[in-house]
């Protein structure tokens, strides 16, 4: 039993330990009652306008860029690579083509000239054939030659 009136000796004075805190939190409350305490919020009310003015036109922006962005991507073409790899290829073609021809156009005089040379010699030696055949014309001829010459 002494155990007991121990325990309880205890209990009772925690119990006046607990009763004394509450009075003293009761007068710390009609103190804190009668003071005017109002929290200040214009500061925080001010950051958070600022803050959403802010917000507000970062979206307007990113809307404007992504108007814009969606315009160029409407506005754009879409080619298969297949496509693209031809028309390489023809326009390649038709750069050889057109290089070829104006190398085979900057050789005609060339060839020109050779065909002439050509065309001269085949004729002289057909004349000098003819004359040599035919004495008589060949006297004509030099009779003519003179008469030209003199002139």
């Amino acid at each position: 039993m002494a155990k007991l009136d121990e325990i309880a000796e205890l209990l009772t004075e925690e119990i006046n330990g607990f009763e004394k805190s509450i009075g003293r939190l009761e007068k710390a409350h009609e103190n804190l009652k009668g003071l005017p305490l109002r929290p200040d919020t214009s500061e925080l009310n001010a950051l958070l306008k600022e803050y959403g003015n802010n917000q507000k036109t970062n979206i307007e922006e990113q809307q404007r860029l992504m108007e814009r962005i969606l315009q160029k991507v409407e506005k754009s073409l879409l080619l298969p690579s297949w496509a693209i790899k031809l028309f390489w290829g023809l326009l390649v073609c038709v750069l050889l083509v057109l290089g070829y021809s104006v190398y085979q156009i900057s050789r005609i005089s060339k060839k020109e000239e050779a065909a002439y040379i050509k065309g001269q010699d085949s004729v002289m030696g057909h004349y000098g054939a003819f004359l040599d055949e035919s004495p008589q014309a060949k006297e004509l001829y030099q009779k003519w030659l003179e008469e030209n010459g003199k002139k």
